[in-house]
């Protein structure tokens, strides 16, 4: 039969397996002819884009030249509506088909050319036998064919029943091997392109990336050419092509389809094969590629670009495997630039955040730095006033002078706050590392702060164990624990207590070992809605007690940058009028560890 016959188009052959394959099948042709009582045996492979093509054809050199490799589409109805159901197989007789049906099997079949017979039950040339091909579980699988019976009568229940036992074993070996093909090609080609993708070092840019990997998947496959075109992106290699890849290959997504280009046919456009846009000619031309597999590349309803496949003219053509194994991989390759674009996203608002970081630390800092001199010129001021007008401290301008005196104090020790923040949050400045003895350093700033509790009628009580070092900043280690200590003693009203604890201390998540320091006070506690609030910059807890006391709300976004930079964690607990406590763990260090 020849390709386009009449109104019947043949789908693309040539696309079912490997040679080795093939000549596996043609041997168990040869041998079911041999066994089965008939000259001719014909087997067809069901490919997964829904079409049958002749894989093996025996004992006739005419249907052997025109049919292998040609495909059919898949039309069961046919076999079915005018067959006889015979052990298994199914026998149509050229006599119950309709001309549509004749001239259907006339279009993609072969018709032996017979002499005539004086049998009552003599075979035809238009008589057909196949049996359908399934597994296990009943899938269609292909179909094999018995043409020209030796006896040169048509079948009977007995003779299907003989031929069964002879060839059965075959069948089942026909089918193994389909599967095989099925799965197998399709796993070692997703195999290589997995294999090739890992290959590629991590945390390049896409664009970076997408080479690599096109470089490594030619190496590892049987392709000689990988081209990666992500949408709106350049693309160096087929650049004049990009806008017809584009607007061609998103409808090809849509539909979920796949374009195999060779120099005169191209099949996926449509069910027909068309002939190959003057474009994609000039484009495989450019590339060296005698067959092309292009598939796009997607996720959902977004396009995201597409694959092409290359191989050189004198290589194999693209089989229905490799197709599948093909749309795999750039289900996998949408995934890998979906991260890698995630990946840029989030880099970019890395670099976005730091900058915005880096602007308000400068913002601050300047800040902090033009209010000092005025501070200064107000101290001064304030110093020279109180050595000139003496008498006057004890009067009305006395208490003015006072009152802006601790104004002056308070944005002082603001203007300290800020710059200290500004310092602790600059990841990278470059910080005095030393060994601290923690042990001395809780003691020598409880001692510092007990007259400031005692005027406050607060007792301050600690258990401080001896010989506690870490290795870290000694001038933000000291900073933390006077925070710490001070703000507890300032929240908590006559008549309380706080409690300061140093101990060592193992890590519950990793066992780590470290220091723990406990500060807890019986003060005025911190409301719940506001404890995931207490280390943010400027955060002032809206309880009315609490508003009594001066203070920037700088001081425990100071202490968490602190134990944050050196490693620590830091946990607080709360009931409101009750008291707080604050747990901080630092990790331990020995002079060893010092840089």
């Amino acid at each position: 039969m020849a390709a386009n016959r009449g109104t019947w188009t043949r789908p693309r052959g040539e696309a079912w397996g490997n040679d080795a394959q093939r000549a596996v099948l043609h041997a168990i042709a040869e041998d079911a002819a041999r066994r089965s009582g008939f000259k001719v045996v014909a087997i067809e492979a069901l490919r997964s884009d829904g079409n049958l093509e002749f894989v093996a054809i025996a004992g006739d050199a005419d249907a052997h030249d025109e049919l292998l490799g040609k495909a059919s589409p898949l039309d069961l109805d046919r076999i079915l509506a005018f067959s006889t159901e015979m052990e298994g197989w199914r026998f149509i007789p050229g006599e119950a088909m309709d001309d549509d049906t004749r001239e259907w099997l006339a279009g993609y079949g072969h018709i032996p050319d017979l002499p005539p017979s004086d049998l009552p039950d003599a075979w035809t040339g238009e008589d057909r036998l196949v049996q359908l091909l399934t597994n296990e579980d009943g899938e269609l699988r292909g179909t094999l064919y018995l043409d020209e019976p030796l006896s040169g009568r048509r079948p009977t229940q007995g003779t299907m029943a003989a031929v069964n036992s002879e060839i059965a074993v075959l069948c089942e070996a026909v089918v193994s091997i389909v599967e095989r093909e099925l799965y197998g090609e399709q796993v070692r080609m997703v195999s290589q392109a997995r294999a090739a993708r890992q290959s590629v070092a991590p945390g390049l840019e896409i664009g970076e990336f997408l080479g690599e990997l096109s470089r490594a998947m030619v190496s590892s496959m049987q392709v000689d050419t990988v081209d990666v075109l992500l949408s709106g992106a350049p693309a160096p290699a087929l650049e004049p092509y990009k806008v017809f890849f584009e607007e061609h290959m998103r409808r090809v997504w849509l539909r979920r389809g796949h374009l195999v280009v060779e120099p005169t046919e191209t099949w996926g456009v449509t069910e027909r094969s068309v002939a190959t846009p003057e474009v994609l000619a000039e484009a495989m031309a450019h590339r060296g590629v005698g067959s092309w597999l292009l598939v796009p590349i997607g996720m959902g309803e977004e396009y995201l670009g597409s694959m092409g496949l290359g191989r050189a003219p004198d290589e194999p053509r693209w089989i229905d495997s490799e197709i599948n194994a093909a749309k795999s991989v750039a289900s996998d390759v949408a995934t890998v630039v979906l991260e890698a674009r995630l990946m840029q996203r989030e880099r970019e608002l890395n670099a976005e955040i730091r900058d915005i970081s880096d602007y308000r630390r400068d913002m601050v800092l300047t800040l902090a730095h033009e209010l000092r001199n005025p501070v200064s010129v107000l101290f001064s001021h304030l110093e020279m006033l109180a050595m000139d007008v003496p008498e006057s401290t004890d009067g009305p301008i006395g208490e003015s002078m006072d009152a802006m005196d601790r104004a002056s104090r308070r944005i002082a020790s603001m203007i300290e706050d800020l710059m200290a923040l500004a310092t602790v949050s600059d990841t990278d400045r470059s910080a005095d590392i030393a060994t601290v003895d923690l042990s001395a350093l809780v003691r020598d700033t409880c001692e510092f702060l007990a007259p400031t509790a005692t005027s406050g009628g607060v007792a301050l009580r600690t258990e401080v164990a001896d010989g506690l070092v870490v290795v870290g900043e000694p001038d933000g280690l000291q900073r933390m624990v006077a925070n710490l200590v001070s703000n507890a003693c300032k929240y908590t009203p006559d008549g309380g207590e706080v409690r300061v604890c140093l101990k060592p201390a193992t890590r519950e998540s990793d066992g780590a070992a470290g220091v723990c320091l406990v500060c807890a006070d019986s003060g005025i506690g911190i409301a719940e809605s506001a404890l995931e609030h207490v280390f943010t910059p400027f955060f002032r807890a809206p309880d009315p007690e609490a508003r009594k006391r001066p203070g920037t709300g700088l001081g425990l976004a100071i202490m968490e940058r602190v134990v944050k930079g050196h490693g620590g964690t830091i946990d607080v607990a709360s009931v409101l009028g009750e008291g707080t406590t604050f747990t901080v763990w630092l990790p331990v260090g020995s002079p060893a560890d010092v840089a």
